[in-house]
């Protein structure tokens, strides 16, 4: 292009350009991410005593309320027999209180003595705090007992089952083995503070990642199938690498991504409407970045603004007017 330039005179420039082309282009970002277990359970046991039976193996699925592993019972079993009958016994005594009370309070104070009121009323109220906490420690034996029974809080596979009949377990022996849920399953990978300040302009008040695609590449090169459900961010910026953790869940009905494995995440986002410019072609100024374009034979100073980086390239958003040109020389 061969263009005028005046300043007190004319001159001639002659500059390389090519025409501007806006177009609908697809992202995708690549990240390390690691995957997780939404929720993980290490199965303690409450009580002490032998194991009378496991009823799980390693890797087998279990859903909530499956029972795993009993405890010999006939210790809580017979504690709880004793409450049973202690309370039976204090609900006897309370009622026998209760008919004698209400039988003094109807005779009044003239055939009966106060004395005879106030033992009467003691009687009363002595066996329902004994009638009360024989209640109470019932319930604390049948929580007890019902302890001897390990179940299933989550649904979930089970790990590794190194136990057998007849060993002694305690609440200070530790985990007797753990549950993993593995579908769904969650992806944690991290992005820099500055793609999440521009995820949030770019989302402008809507979900952040929403209309963008969250993929994961395995170890063996393949692409997995289901695609990421984005979840959340974390709370705070990672002050030694400067970068957000983000959260996102997936599918996972064959336990093919497996806890602690790490995979490449993939964030395909379309750009509609952006044009695709060599980086070398854009002026980085701290008062705002630019490109020199040529339009009616006239050099133009034209701002821009940077969406996203790609190959070498940077995406424009199109604010170009028609028939304008880029500049691909240095200009002084």
């Amino acid at each position: 292009a061969t263009l005028a330039a005046s300043t007190q005179k004319q001159r001639e420039l002659t500059l390389n350009v090519i025409p501007i082309e806006p177009q609908d282009i697809t992202i995708t970002s690549t990240y390390v991410g690691y995957v997780t277990p939404i929720k993980s359970v290490d199965l303690v046991p409450n009580v002490s005593g032998y194991i009378e039976d496991v009823f799980v193996q390693g890797g087998q699925d279990v859903k909530v309320g499956d029972n795993l592993v009993l405890i010999d019972q006939r210790e809580y079993k017979a504690a709880l027999n004793a409450a049973i009958a202690a309370t039976t016994q204090a609900q006897a005594n309370f009622n026998n209180a209760k008919v004698y009370y209400e039988r003094i309070k109807k005779a009044g104070k003239k055939a009966i003595s106060q004395t005879e009121f106030d033992n009467a009323k003691a009687e009363y109220l002595s066996a329902l705090g004994n009638l009360e906490e024989a209640k109470a420690n019932q319930a604390k034996a049948q929580v007890m007992y019902d302890y001897t029974v390990l179940q299933s809080s989550i649904d979930g596979v089970v790990g590794n089952v190194d136990l057998t009949k007849g060993n002694y377990v305690a609440p200070g022996s530790g985990a007797l083995l753990s549950i993993i849920q593995y579908d769904p399953i969650r992806v944690v990978f991290s992005i820099s503070d500055k793609e999440y300040l521009n995820e949030i302009a770019k989302q402008n008040g809507a979900p952040l990642f929403a209309g963008e695609k969250i993929m994961l590449k395995l170890s063996n090169g393949n692409l997995y199938k289901p695609l990421g459900e984005f979840k959340f961010t974390d709370n705070s910026i990672d002050k030694t690498t400067g970068s957000v953790a983000v959260y996102a869940d997936f599918a996972n009905p064959n336990h093919e991504l497996m806890a602690n494995a790490y995979v490449d995440v993939l964030l395909e986002k379309n750009v509609k409407d952006a044009v695709l410019v060599r980086q070398n072609y854009v002026v980085l100024a701290p008062d705002g970045n630019y490109v020199y374009t040529v339009k009616d034979n006239q050099l133009l100073k034209t701002p821009v603004t940077i969406l996203d980086e790609q190959n070498g390239n940077y995406v424009l958003a199109n604010r170009f007017a028609k028939g304008e040109y880029l500049v691909t020389d240095k200009v002084g």
